[in-house]
């Protein structure tokens, strides 16, 4: 199992993950589009701060399920609780120390999130 490092711009938050990255998803909601993020899905035990826990801030929109987590100081979005599975993170790989490594191997699924509810049901019922 790998281990990956990666933080926020300023360096006051500071996390690892550990696992294969070998797929990752790019949503194209509000939220997602305008942050840029590319997100890898990590199960809780596989996310450990490193240092800034107490440096991050909490951003909530629509109906609260989401947790989007950034740095209160330089504002970069480091990882979120996603509706989709609220228990699990979704890590910003381009807040990953090697992203620049990582993302030529990836395999990157584009969700469709300004319809969230019907690409939902399409995922769970298999369908592309």
């Amino acid at each position: 199992m790998k281990r990956y490092e990666g933080g926020c711009h300023c360096g006051k938050v500071r996390f690892a993950i550990e696992g294969d990255i070998v797929a990752a998803s790019q949503c194209n909601c509000s939220i997602c589009t305008k942050k840029g993020v590319i997100n890898t899905r990590v199960a809780p035990e596989r996310l450990k701060m490193l240092q800034g826990s107490e440096e991050l801030a909490l951003y909530q929109f629509g109906t609260l399920t989401a947790k989007h987590w950034y740095c209160r100081h330089c504002g970069i979005h480091v990882f979120a609780n996603p509706r989709r599975a609220p228990t699990q993170f979704a890590v910003n790989l381009r807040a990953l120390d090697d992203f620049h490594r990582i993302l030529p191997q990836l395999v990157v699924k584009q969700f469709d999130g300004q319809h969230w509810e019907q690409a939902v049901a399409a995922e769970s019922a298999g369908r592309p």
